[in-house]
């Protein structure tokens, strides 16, 4: 690793899910803030690949990023080519684990680190950079956590709950600048899956359940698995398939979930 690292934050915008104003994704902003953590402002170059302005990258501006390279790409390209064409000779890549929103995959991460040829570490949580080595603290489930040492080039894909303690600024966000950075030639249409079409969520079929009336004592003594509860169903062992299904019959007449 060279004595003055080069580090590259990707970012990307989400929406609010109110509002529907675009703002900054959790995990993209704490990568962010982790590359301020290793390196300078001025060493950092903060990337982002796709359609945006100004208005939908805001959010980074007031986070302190003074400027952003937007690789303006077509919906209909690929953004791992680009990206990995532009990321060749950083010596660290920080991105967020998963964009908030759009198909949110969660690969990307994955795909850059094959395509640069540096090894990958997820959910990271911190970071701290000594000479050549980077000292990495990794997210792991139920309360667990991990240190790892990685000597670079190495790709560092930030959890959310990564610390996140930056003002806000707005003066940032009007000194902000937008810098249009050049698509490289190996950025391929993407062909391996079509355009994401949008349909309107359909409701779930609900489960045919009797409706019983039970005061709340007899619901509650149901709950912790009492037999005054009743209201339980019954189990039937005995007899053939006919009698069987005689019991479901009855069981559904009485509760009135058939009319015949």
């Amino acid at each position: 690793m060279k004595p003055f690292p080069q580090i590259a934050v990707l970012v990307s915008s989400a929406q609010h899910p109110v509002s529907a104003r675009p703002i900054r994704s959790a995990s993209d902003a704490a990568a962010f803030e982790l590359g301020c953590r290793l390196a300078p402002l001025e060493q950092i170059t903060v990337l982002h690949a796709g359609a945006a302005g100004k208005d939908a990258l805001s959010d980074y501006f007031g986070l302190g990023a003074p400027e952003i390279e937007v690789l303006q790409l077509p919906l209909e390209h690929d953004i791992a080519p680009a990206l990995a064409a532009r990321l060749q000779g950083y010596d660290i890549v920080l991105c967020g684990a998963r964009a908030d929103g759009q198909s949110a995959s969660g690969l990307l991460p994955y795909l850059l680190a094959e395509r640069l040829r540096m090894p990958m570490i997820a959910d990271v949580l911190d970071a701290s950079l000594q000479g050549c080595v980077l000292s990495v603290r990794q997210f792991l489930p139920k309360g667990l956590r991990r240190k790892l040492e990685v000597s670079g080039p190495v790709l560092l894909a930030v959890h959310a709950r990564a610390a996140q303690n930056r003002q806000y600024a707005y003066a940032r966000v009007a000194a902000g600048r937008i810098k249009a950075g050049l698509v490289p030639d190996a950025a391929p249409p993407f062909l391996t899956a079509p355009c994401w079409q949008l349909e309107p969520a359909t409701r779930r079929a609900r489960p045919l359940q009797a409706k019983i009336a039970q005061s709340g004592h007899s619901r509650m003594l149901g709950a912790i698995g009492s037999d005054a509860g009743g209201g339980g169903g019954e189990v039937v062992k005995q007899g053939n398939a006919v009698e069987k299904a005689q019991v479901l019959l009855a069981y559904l007449r009485e509760h009135h979930l058939v009319d015949f």
